[in-house]
């Protein structure tokens, strides 16, 4: 007896060590409940954290509840976990379900961006997608030109214009425009018995009227249009609504702030302190919570909240998820942004899928978001094409601008992803 209570307060003991140190124990098996070896853990930044051992078996020191990682092997598909509270006193258990990808190098091979336009004395400055098909703004020796494309990349029709247009915009409704340093022009199509026919220019604006009505416009729903406006150093966006077809003042709908950010350039300027630690990049580009609509609801990827928030046609509130692939945490405890993260969510205006992009060394990786879980897995890398342009996605493909041959005019370039 008094060795049974001897065991039971070294096992005691030992867990409650074991909750301090914040080590976690678990186990990775296939199908059959057999061990798996050299199954890689990771966080959520792809930094490996443990190998598991011939017994399947891997251990975790400093991670803490919240955290997510994830398993990972050649021979079987991804898992992902995300420590709860409880997880100090039980073990972690994957099981790993065997890889359906047969000869991945087959696919690789099969499976890499290629040219989309494939002319080489045409130039692309740059190029927009909606359901119409590609709008490509065409530089060539003589002129300039809008080519309009269908999803095999064929040139339906073509417009010239002057070399002065450099820009292809795409506004919340879908409508295509050209801009110059001076003004904007309307891409419109001409049809006959319903069916879209070659291409005119519609409406024309001074540059600085065009930005004025368009550039505070972030999304719209059949009843409302969302805008979205700056504050303090770009450390706030405001985020407000009109009704279509109803009255024209502004509604509140979303405070976004960067508290970080805000309160470290204040006393910086107001103490004339240097800037803090981390801060450099503060004056560069303004916080980024960007706002979408897809199937008559938005989506507020609220970055500086940690949540993407839902909601219906009208602005009113549905749902929230968090939103955690964007950061991970350090040694010391704190929730850091990941530097690879390229800061950009797309949208694939066809599907309503989300993506996220990292770039290391010039190299830029797709990763498909889970709303629900906040997480994003890879789908591709663009790899042997440093510093694309231009990304858009579109129906499941990703398409790009870059210059890699001698004549180093920019060219479309596509690949499928998922």
């Amino acid at each position: 007896m008094k060795n049974n209570v001897i065991f039971l307060v070294f096992l005691f003991c030992g867990i409650t060590a074991s909750a301090q140190n914040n080590v976690i124990n678990g186990i990775c098996l296939d199908s059959r409940n057999k061990p798996i070896k050299d199954v890689g853990i990771y966080s959520i930044d792809s930094i490996i954290l443990a190998v598991t051992n011939r017994e399947g078996l891997f251990e975790l020191k400093n991670s803490k509840p919240g955290d997510t990682i994830y398993a990972s092997h050649l021979a079987f598909d991804n898992m992902t976990y995300i420590i709860d509270s409880l997880n100090y006193s039980k073990r972690i258990v994957f099981k790993l379900q065997p890889s359906q990808m047969s000869l991945p190098e087959v696919e690789i091979m099969g499976n890499v961006p290629h040219v989309a336009y494939d002319n080489k004395v045409v130039s692309v400055k740059d190029f927009e997608i909606n359901e119409k098909g590609i709008y490509l703004l065409a530089q060539r020796r003589r002129n300039n030109a809008i080519l309009h494309l269908n999803f095999n990349c064929d040139t339906l029709t073509e417009l010239k214009i002057s070399p002065a247009y450099y820009n292809i915009f795409k506004d919340v409704f879908g409508e295509m425009h050209i801009i110059s340093n001076e003004d904007v022009w309307q891409i419109g199509h001409k049809t006959l018995m319903g069916k879209t026919m070659e291409m005119e220019l519609l409406y024309h604006y001074p540059l600085m009227e065009f930005y004025t009505a368009f550039s505070n416009i972030a999304c719209a729903t059949d009843s409302v249009i969302v805008g979205g406006r700056y504050f303090y150093f770009d450390q706030e966006i405001f985020y407000y609504y009109f009704n279509i077809g109803g009255d024209k003042q502004p509604h509140e709908f979303h405070h976004c702030v960067n508290q970080e950010g805000r309160d470290y350039i204040y006393f910086a300027i107001k103490y004339k302190w240097g800037l803090p630690r981390r801060s450099g990049d503060l004056f560069c580009k303004p916080t980024y919570d960007p706002i979408f609509s897809y199937n008559n609801n938005l989506y507020l990827f609220s970055f500086d909240e940690d949540k993407v928030f839902v909601y219906n046609n009208l602005c009113e509130y549905v749902c929230e998820y968090p939103l955690t692939f964007h950061k991970y945490r350090h040694w010391s405890g704190e929730m850091r942004v990941i530097k690879k993260w390229g800061k950009k969510v797309i949208m694939d205006a066809a599907t309503g899928r989300f993506y996220t992009t990292f770039v290391e060394d010039g190299v830029t990786t797709i990763k498909r978001v889970n709303l629900e879980t906040g997480t994003a897995e890879t789908v591709y890398t663009i790899s042997g094409f440093a510093f694309v342009e231009n990304l858009r996605i579109y129906n499941g493909k990703a398409y790009f601008l870059y210059k890699n041959d001698n004549t180093r005019n920019s060219r479309l370039y596509e690949v499928t992803i998922n």
